[in-house]
């Protein structure tokens, strides 16, 4: 007959592995250190400072613009080789790297390859979130949207409730739940979509603290369809929107289009000076928009609007979505004299006036 003691042992072995399960999982869901890991990253202005918008999963032409741009050394055999080119120059990525094409995995890789590399160098590599990546924390890799994204983490061998969780060994889901969800480099606002909702930047910063630390990624300063990671510029911007479905440009009804791009520039002018800056970077808007005052920006161009207030960089580059020219903002300033140019994978360049 088994002793009690060897038999009372084995009985509550299981519950000890159990305790030590459910401690490993508690430790993976300790509250985000804010100081650490800034809900805004904020920065001085760099001599060069570059913006790359939703690369949306396709790795090759992710590395080709980089390249391109003189961001990295060359093209690398493998994302992890990637060597940062760039010294103290600063480069902004607006969120969306994953879904749509099965290549997320090594956009990741060469990102966090880079990083810090950069910051070794007294460069910078920002990574900000977009509602893929949030929708995907947000619903344990469950959710439609990051269905591509779960069936790549699948194929790699990755449990996907644990890399949304945090838990993975190769530090993927932390390194996503510790993304800031914007940044602002000197005066210039980096955010996936862009409504601030007239905050200023602490107000902001208070917001998204304290909604993700009681919410987790489904909460609403960064769920609601018109928060700086969804909001929407068809078929009416944002900003001429005022949140019941009414367009503030029709309440108003002037009877000059210049008036009415007044009216509108004034309103987003308001929202980036609360926030201390002058300029808007956004990604999340590959399609064609049509602004208030009837000007057009075609799909997949990288545009500047009322004197460079504001500028749209997701030019739908991914192969896996709309397979768009892909392209880079770059941002050079001395001094006063500030020059932006757009850097096209294939090393080609344009003047981009605001």
């Amino acid at each position: 007959m088994m002793p009690v003691m060897l038999r009372n042992r084995l009985l509550l072995r299981p519950l000890f592995l159990l305790l030590g399960m459910l401690a490993i999982y508690a430790r993976a869901e300790e509250p985000r250190d804010w100081k650490l890991h800034p809900a805004i990253i904020e920065l001085r202005m760099p001599i060069d400072l570059y913006a790359l918008g939703d690369v949306h999963g396709d790795y090759d032409r992710a590395v080709e613009l980089l390249n391109a741009a003189h961001l990295i050394a060359a093209v690398p055999d493998k994302p992890e080789a990637a060597q940062w080119a760039a010294g103290q120059a600063v480069l902004v990525c607006t969120g969306d790297f994953i879904d749509k094409s099965d290549h997320a995995l090594p956009v990741i890789a060469l990102l966090r390859a880079i990083q810090p590399q950069a910051e070794k160098a007294g460069g910078r590599v920002i990574i900000t979130l977009g509602n893929h990546e949030a929708e995907f924390l947000a619903g344990g890799g469950t959710k439609k949207k990051s269905a591509e994204f779960a069936k790549e983490l699948k194929a790699a061998g990755w449990v996907v409730a644990d890399v949304a969780a945090g838990r993975d060994a190769a530090g993927i889901g932390q390194w996503l739940r510790d993304l800031p969800v914007g940044a602002k480099v000197g005066d210039w606002f980096f955010c996936h979509a862009g409504n601030t909702g007239g905050r200023s930047l602490a107000q902001l910063r208070h917001d998204l603290e304290t909604g993700i630390t009681a919410e987790g990624f489904r909460a609403r300063v960064i769920s609601d369809p018109n928060s700086l990671l969804q909001a929407r510029m068809h078929p009416r911007q944002w900003w001429d929107w005022n949140g019941n479905d009414v367009q503030l440009t029709e309440v108003a009804k002037p009877s000059d289009p210049h008036e009415v791009a007044a009216g509108s520039e004034a309103r987003l002018r308001r929202g980036i000076e609360a926030l201390d800056c002058k300029h808007l970077v956004i990604g999340h808007q590959p399609g064609k928009i049509t602004f208030a005052d009837g000007s057009v920006r075609e799909a997949g161009a990288v545009f500047s609007k009322f004197n460079g207030l504001i500028y749209l960089i997701d030019t739908g580059m991914s192969r896996g979505a709309n397979s768009g020219r892909g392209a880079l903002l770059k941002v050079h300033q001395q001094a006063e004299q500030v020059t932006t140019t757009v850097i096209y994978a294939d090393g080609k360049t344009a003047s981009l006036e605001p």
